[in-house]
């Protein structure tokens, strides 16, 4: 059993219903790109296990091929700050950088004018909304910091509360439907929302429509048919479960739990263990659904 990474709830349920679909028909839908556009952020603003404050002002929203799309035009337009970001956050973001970038983690010193925030919502280590995110925001805030807010986790998510209208230093905030369903990961399908347009390349790449269609198209049936809430309205119980049994503390992401000393091997840097059930998870569902 793996118990490493950060994969979606393991369901049989929803590869039978992706098994069934016919996503080649969008393959000549030449309106699906503004569609799913439209429909993916209200399937995000429609969350009642979170609050997004202001996200209704992000009106430059584009298709990404997953957040790594969004972080990579990121990294190129700040280019000459440091890149800075929570010891366990998402390794992507140092095995990109050490390749001639700069980066140094939050913890190591005070934040600098010149510097560039990157920061997982929940937070990619603990499962839950970090505990400093509201003062690292007023930082970047005073010292006209740009920050990304990575949302990756949040459809798998709950009480997430943020006002994105207090901090006008957020300048990106992307999501990814990649940790939401089984098999979904393989799709490659997120959104960048920002301020304004940039007219960078995630601008260009979708006004000449470079969008994967099929993907689109199984990514637009999901979430027609299943809540941005799904995961915890479905999976709460089953989760509970086998955090007890393993002897796991709860967090607010459905596929994480973080443990103590007998989990140390899980370290990925910060001061909790995180530990991925998502695959015990869906043993127990599967099980029962038989």
């Amino acid at each position: 059993m793996n118990l490493r990474g950060a994969k979606p709830v393991v369901d049989y349920s929803v590869q039978a219903f992706v098994e069934h679909l016919n996503p080649t028909a969008d393959l000549y839908n030449e309106n699906i790109q503004n569609e799913f556009v439209e429909q993916f952020y209200n399937w995000i603003n429609s969350s009642k296990n979170n609050k997004l404050t202001g996200l209704e002002n992000f009106t430059n929203r584009k298709l990404v091929s997953g957040t790594a799309q969004a972080f990579d035009h990121w990294y190129w337009r700040h280019k000459n700050r440091t890149f800075r970001f929570f010891k366990g956050e998402f390794m992507y973001h140092s095995a990109v950088l050490k390749h001639g970038g700069l980066y140094a983690n939050i913890e190591d010193r005070k934040l600098q004018p010149n510097d560039a925030v990157i920061i997982s919502v929940p937070f990619s280590d603990y499962g839950s909304q970090h505990p400093k995110l509201d003062s690292i925001l007023n930082n970047c805030q005073a010292l006209g910091i740009p920050v990304l807010l990575d949302f990756a986790y949040y459809p798998c998510t709950k009480n997430i509360d943020i006002n994105l209208d207090k901090y006008t230093c957020i300048e990106t905030v992307t999501f990814s439907i990649s940790k939401a369903f089984y098999g979904a990961e393989f799709l490659r399908v997120g959104m960048r929302l920002e301020r304004n347009d940039t007219d960078d390349g995630i601008d260009v790449f979708n006004s000449v429509e470079m969008v994967n269609r099929v993907s689109l198209s199984i990514a637009m049936s999901l979430i027609a048919k299943y809540s941005v809430d799904h995961s915890w309205n479905t999976y709460a119980d089953v989760y509970q479960e086998v955090c007890n049994e393993l002897e796991l503390n709860t967090t607010d992401c459905i596929m994480f739990g973080t443990g103590g000393e007998k989990y140390a091997d899980y370290n990925r840097g910060s001061d909790v263990n995180r530990v991925c059930i998502s695959e015990l998870i869906g043993e127990k569902i599967n099980d029962r659904s038989k």
